[in-house]
């Protein structure tokens, strides 16, 4: 039996939205969902198999669609001290605008009619206890309070009561419930960790866990923008293709056609370069070469490039079309005579004015091995 385990997360809970369409992409079937938080909201819509409501909520929520009003400066930056504020000193225990949402996407007919399993996890304040439930444990009327409990982040958010007990955030306790999961008979798991703040508890039997989590910088848990959003909905996608082995990368992500074959071909040249240009004993204390992978050290190069060229990390490159991206911009830096010391140093492999010997101990090994790297690429 096959599980979806989605994490807590505020506003990175659009990743999941692009990880379930790579699942929907690589028709991966599932019989049982458990989540924590916004975690426990996206896989009710899993459960609804709701794919293109989930799209359309994420690619247009907002700040006052979330807290009742758009809680930032002039600047986008958030007003921490009136959101906690206002939700310390509330009252009534109600969040309307969460409510709201949850009922205007929440299906009740469709997720009990669904043959799918779920599961959420929240706190009883009240009694200080973890309540796990699962799907034939909630009624329909109570469906929606435990979903706004289960997400109730406080101060962030007020408690949520619910007869007459107080309940806060699950991710108090279990911010990615595996054991919620494995409770409900899964024996196979793909966990959706979106490393945001909360506990998580190891799993308690030994079953298969395919892990998938953010290779990329996610916005702040709070800050709930559409830019962000689709942005994370496009990373959730790339790197769950990746633990799927149909895209390569880590930071970027690249299609799979001709990309060893490209990789292969760099990677002659730039052993070829570095040999020629540096002596082996320093060679060896730059690259660690007892524990060094050369095309994974490739790999990495290139893509720390591509972030300090401002490349786009949520698109999807041919890899051969992406460097030539990077020598285009380095060829670029170099005619306007950047006084960046990594196209400094290009320029010098380019001119042959190039000396290990003067260089040594003024440049760092990863600038040295970034001006290798592109002098690769100008010579392929």
């Amino acid at each position: 039996m096959k599980a979806i385990v989605l994490s807590g997360g505020g506003s990175k809970g659009s990743y999941q939205i692009g990880v379930w369409k790579a699942i929907r992409k690589l028709n991966i079937s599932y019989d049982v969902i458990t989540g924590t938080s916004v975690g426990a909201l996206n896989g009710c819509l899993m459960v609804q198999n709701d794919y293109f409501k989930a799209v359309k909520l994420w690619k247009n929520l907002n700040m006052e669609m979330v807290f009742g009003e758009d809680i930032k400066y002039p600047d986008k930056k958030i007003d921490w001290i009136r959101l906690w504020r206002n939700k310390l000193f509330d009252k009534t225990s109600k969040n309307q605008s969460l409510d709201n949402l949850i009922n205007k996407y929440i299906n009740l007919d469709k997720f009990y009619k669904s043959k799918i399993n779920f599961g959420l996890v929240t706190v009883n304040l009240s009694s200080r206890k973890v309540k796990q439930l699962c799907k034939d444990e909630i009624t329909k009327e109570k469906l929606k309070d435990y979903l706004v409990a289960s997400a109730s982040c406080f101060p962030a958010f007020p408690l949520k009561q619910i007869d007459g007990k107080k309940y806060v955030d699950g991710g108090l306790a279990d911010n990615l419930p595996i054991n919620l999961a494995i409770k409900l008979g899964a024996n196979e798991i793909i966990a959706v960790d979106l490393a945001a703040p909360g506990l998580k508890q190891k799993p308690n039997k030994n079953v298969k866990i395919t892990k998938i989590t953010p290779n990329n910088k996610l916005n702040n848990f709070l800050d709930f923008n559409k830019i962000d959003s689709k942005k994370n909905i496009k990373f959730g996608y790339n790197d769950t293709m990746k633990v799927f082995n149909k895209l390569y990368g880590h930071k970027f992500s690249f299609k799979k056609t001709n990309f060893n074959k490209v990789r292969d071909e760099y990677k002659s040249i730039f052993l070829y370069n570095i040999n020629s240009l540096i002596s082996h004993r320093d060679l060896t204390q730059i690259f660690h070469l007892d524990k060094f992978n050369i095309l994974e050290f490739l790999l990495k190069t290139c893509e720390s490039i591509g972030t300090d060229f401002n490349m786009d990390e949520a698109k999807i490159y041919n890899f051969k079309k992406f460097n030539k991206k990077l020598l285009h911009q380095a060829n670029k830096l170099r005619k306007s005579n950047s006084q960046n010391k990594t196209i400094e140093l290009y320029n010098e492999l380019i001119n042959k004015n190039f000396s290990y010997v003067k260089i040594k101990g003024i440049l760092t090994p990863k600038q040295l091995i970034k001006a290798l790297y592109l002098y690769t690429l100008y010579e392929v």
